[in-house]
């Protein structure tokens, strides 16, 4: 089995992984860890540019980067399968979707914040986004921490 797991440095997607490493795993399943780095949008004065980044991109790579590594610590101290890592730039839902298709995944696991009313009217809802669209089974997981309205 081929895991997608987004990692977005969260309490939420902490449970995702705590889940993970509870879960019994057949030697040959494999992981893949993905953050994405999504585009700031910015406001030039005559134009509005959806897709652009930050002159920090190459800190939000690198910091994005570190995280990946600590989790797949976390998780090689729990689980013996190959656990690999990768950050890609773009919006969440979108690059999430292509990801577990190109990468064939068998099934992502992810977080979800539990957000409500209006926080979720401005802030979305990747996770809802990536069920609906994905092209394998999606396991949402729920604590204590990420069910509150944020």
């Amino acid at each position: 089995m081929r895991v997608l797991i987004p990692i977005d440095g969260s309490e939420c997607s902490k449970a995702a992984v705590d889940y993970i490493k509870e879960r019994p795993w057949n030697k040959e399943d494999t992981f893949l860890l993905v953050h994405v780095v999504e585009p700031i949008p910015v406001d030039i004065g005559i134009a509005y540019i959806p897709a652009a980044y930050t002159p920090d991109d190459g800190a939000a790579f690198i910091q994005s980067e570190a995280l990946l590594k600590v989790v797949q610590g976390d998780l090689n101290s729990a689980l013996t399968n190959q656990i690999e890592t990768k950050v890609i730039a773009g919006p969440a839902k979108a690059e999430i979707v292509d990801l577990a298709q190109e990468w064939k995944a068998d099934l992502i696991v992810m977080g979800s914040h539990g957000r409500k009313g209006f926080n979720r009217l401005l802030l979305g809802s990747v996770t809802e986004d990536v069920m609906k669209s994905s092209p394998c089974s999606v396991t949402i997981v729920k604590s204590a921490h990420c069910s509150k309205s944020v």
